[in-house]
């Protein structure tokens, strides 16, 4: 979409007006809260940011960690994931939404006609949630993901 047409907006909404993303995020941990005496739970953020043709880790910038070559792969279940990305545990809402925020803090934006904070990248936010069956230790991981694109007007 084109630059200002509410993509960010979308995912990420504002204060009075929750987008995609932290209202997914809280229902996600309203479902760990229900279902902690059957499971137990772990969950990892990283987000990635493509920008002139480069990955670039946010969670390592943001935590100035050295910087790594991110590869792109798959794991043997066909779950894509980035190798050497930082992978942030969070066990509460606080410490997920303190990754996003300082993710967020580091993407590369600037101003334009259209908007005064206009994201000039593509940004990649992705959960990985392992769930642990407390009765019979069965493992079962997915993630979620949440894709934000830069403006389309070039």
């Amino acid at each position: 979409g084109q630059t200002g047409s509410g993509k960010t907006h979308t995912i990420y909404g504002s204060p009075g007006m929750p987008g995609l993303q932290p209202r997914a995020m809280g229902e996600l941990y309203d479902v760990l809260e229900r279902d902690s005496g059957k499971y137990s739970f772990e969950l990892k953020a990283t987000m990635l940011e493509l920008y002139t043709d480069r990955l670039i880790d946010l969670q390592a910038v943001a935590t100035k960690a050295p910087e790594q070559k991110l590869v792109i792969k798959k794991d043997i279940k066909g779950m894509v994931y980035v190798e050497n990305a930082l992978m942030v545990p969070c066990h509460t809402r606080t410490e997920l939404e303190g990754a996003v925020a300082r993710g967020l803090k580091g993407r590369k934006t600037s101003s334009t006609k259209m908007n005064a904070d206009s994201s000039r990248s593509h940004l990649v936010l992705s959960i990985v949630i392992t769930a642990t069956n407390l009765q019979t230790q069965h493992i079962t991981k997915g993630k979620l993901t949440f894709v934000d694109l830069a403006g389309s007007e070039r």
